[in-house]
């Protein structure tokens, strides 16, 4: 089953039974797990990892670049649902599957043995935020980094 619609600058979630490019609007943040917990995890060397998308414009932030692209179009089946973007290099394709709880399963590497696990900007702070130790990246961190 193949299913469109219009886009929405909207950041509202929608719930499952709703998923598709528009529930998706607004901007996600990668999740970690550690020690059993779920965490925003921001390692010394880069940002945490984040994906926007706006209209038919996503961007997806790696860490320590990013990649701007147009999502060209999309499609539902089954459960998930597969976005194929244009990033003016290459035309990928990403697959968003939202789990029993809460979670959104993001598929951004062709070579991934699993998906990344994101979550909306608007729960951010319900989850603890870890800062990896500059020391563990870079021998040349002043105190207290």
């Amino acid at each position: 089953m193949t299913e469109q619609a219009d886009v929405t600058d909207s950041a509202e979630i929608q719930p499952a039974s709703d998923f598709t490019l528009a529930s998706l609007a607004g901007e996600w943040h990668m999740v970690t797990q550690m020690d059993n917990d779920w965490v925003l995890f921001y390692p010394c060397d880069a940002d945490n990892t984040f994906v926007q998308i706006k209209g038919d414009s996503i961007i997806i932030g790696w860490g320590q670049d990013a990649t701007l692209g147009k999502i060209e179009s999309w499609s539902t089946s089954n459960d998930y649902l597969s976005l194929v973007v244009n990033d003016s290099y290459s035309t990928n394709t990403y697959r968003v599957q939202q789990t029993e709880d809460g979670l959104t399963q993001w598929w951004l590497w062709e070579d991934a043995e699993g998906p990344s696990y994101f979550i909306p900007a608007a729960e951010k702070n319900n989850y603890a935020t870890i800062k990896q130790p500059c020391k563990e990246c870079w021998e040349d961190c002043e105190e207290g980094q």
